[in-house]
Parts: structure tokens; sequence; C-alpha cells
């Protein structure tokens, strides 16, 4: 309920800085420059990806894997405590590459770690359960495939930047991770 509210108030302070954007701007150009310097309305668009990102947490969450059981839940606190330490030391390292498209991709690295720990866990939940319905065996080998094509997409694209620019930048980073 609380990620609901969240998201519909983020969506209308996204929805009236964009209307405000091209109300006083009238031309598309000139109200996405508008958009992409002011500091609010950076900020705003930003939460709403966010948010974005956390619907799209909440919905592999509940299609592959369901509710979550204890044990999952305090191994993505404890994993994530550390992982946020390890991201945080991995900026400073890259601070001139700082930006928003470097904090998304952070983001998504950190949300797509949490999934491989979710599973993780719960191939161990899966073996040590002595029946398990089928459904829980597809739905795991399913969610396995889907982190793979990820997996690959975020490498892809990685490389893909590293070849194009021909320097050691955050891209290397986000393809060992």
């Amino acid at each position: 309920m609380r990620l609901q509210t969240y998201a519909a108030l983020s969506l209308v302070a996204t929805l009236a800085v964009t209307y405000h954007a091209f109300s006083s701007r009238g031309q598309f150009y000139p109200a996405m420059v508008y958009l992409s310097t002011s500091k609010i309305s950076l900020v705003l668009l930003l939460n709403m990806g966010l948010v974005i990102m956390c619907i799209l947490w909440q919905l592999t969450k509940r299609l592959f894997l369901g509710s979550l059981r204890e044990a999952e839940v305090e191994r993505l606190n404890e994993q994530s405590w550390r992982e946020v330490m390890e991201i945080l030391f991995a900026i400073t390292i890259f601070r001139q590459d700082f930006s928003v498209s470097f904090l998304a991709m952070v983001t998504a690295l950190l949300l797509i770690k949490a999934l491989h720990w979710l599973a993780q866990k719960r191939v161990e939940y899966i073996e040590t359960t002595p029946s398990v319905p089928m459904l829980s065996h597809i739905r795991i080998v399913s969610f396995m495939g889907f982190l793979l094509l990820v997996d690959s997409l975020f490498l892809y694209s990685s490389i893909k930047f590293l070849i194009q620019t021909r320097q050691a930048s955050v891209s290397l980073f986000f393809a060992f991770e």
C-alpha cells in the first residue's frame, strides 16, 4: 500500500512538472531543455524512474518467486548492506564518470544482484524441501532464464560501450559485476 501511494504521488508530481514545462515553454525542445536543466524537474523525473524500478522489482518478485520467506528477506538485508558499501566505494573510484546514467546503472545493478541472491536462496530452499510442487520448479527455472537474459543484456551493453569508447571507465566495473 505504501508503494502505491508513493507511486501515485510521484506520478502526479511528474505530470505536474511536465505540464508546467510544456505550458510555459510552448515547444518541445525548450521544454526538454527545461526538464533536463531544472534541478527540481530532474529530481522529480529521477524519482519517477526510481518508482518504475521499484514497481518492476515488485512485479518480477511476485511473478517468479511469489511471497518471500523470512530467510530470504534476512539474506537480502544482509547482502544489500555489504553491496551498498562496495558500490559506494566504486563510486569514489569512478567519480569522474558520475552522471544520471551512472546512477541508473548502479541502481539496476543492485536490483539485479538482489534478484540473484533471492534466486540462490530459493534454489537452496527447493533443494532441502522434500516435496516441492512442479509450479515452483517451473517458476525458478524461468526466473533463472530471465536473470541470464538480463545479465547477458547488461554485459553486452557494457562491452559495446567499452569497444566504442576504447577507454577504461565505469562500464568495465559493470561488465565484471
